[in-house]
């Protein structure tokens, strides 16, 4: 009984002081990767290397710029290929979209 006490407080939850490890590329836009810097620089500062608040915004970084309008490559996908995309995401009903 208590060996499974003390699996269940073990799983779940990362432990006070350990980060989940970020990059750049693990965002699909400059905006995503700075709401998840200012929701928690202290994890997230390997998002702003130079150290001045804006996350991600080197050239050559990996984040993947998605054009916000409806020119943006995604209509006419079919399911397999929006899911694909991180620009595009597929609605039930309409289709393949712009994220």
């Amino acid at each position: 009984m208590a060996v499974s006490a003390v699996l269940l407080g073990a799983c779940g939850e990362v432990s006070p002081g350990r980060c989940v490890d970020t990059n750049c590329e693990d965002y699909t836009s400059q905006s995503a990767a700075q709401a998840a810097y200012e929701a928690d620089p202290e994890c997230r500062e390997d998002l702003d290397a130079d150290k001045d608040g804006v996350a991600c915004e080197e050239d050559g970084n990996s984040v993947r710029w998605c054009p916000s309008t409806s020119a943006c490559g995604c209509s006419n996908k079919n399911k397999s290929a929006c899911g694909g995309d991180p620009c595009c995401r597929w609605v039930v009903g309409s289709g393949c979209g712009c994220r």
